[in-house]
């Protein structure tokens, strides 16, 4: 969507913060509270469930989950196909 080229930014920042041990981890919840602290209430829901998608297919490919989606391309292809149905809901 235009306008949220910021939030995939965001989104590798905040990847810096995800553990690493037998696998991958999400990036802390903690971590997503701050950076969106101040933010109002809906942008900041909405920034949340877009990092939590772009984070879902981050982790598959990394952990290299048996159900990974074998979407071609960047990682930013891969959300797009991650979220294609929920847009424009």
């Amino acid at each position: 969507m235009e306008g949220f080229g910021g939030w995939y930014e965001d989104f590798w920042r905040l990847s810096t913060e995800r553990q690493f041990g037998f696998g991958v981890g999400p990036i802390p919840q903690g971590r997503i509270d701050e950076h969106v602290a101040g933010w109002r209430y809906d942008d900041a829901e909405m920034f949340e469930h877009c990092i939590r998608e772009l984070d879902g297919v981050y982790m598959k490919r990394q952990n290299k989950a048996d159900d990974a989606p074998t979407a071609p391309g960047s990682p930013m292809d891969a959300f797009r196909g991650a979220t294609a149905g929920r847009r424009g809901r």
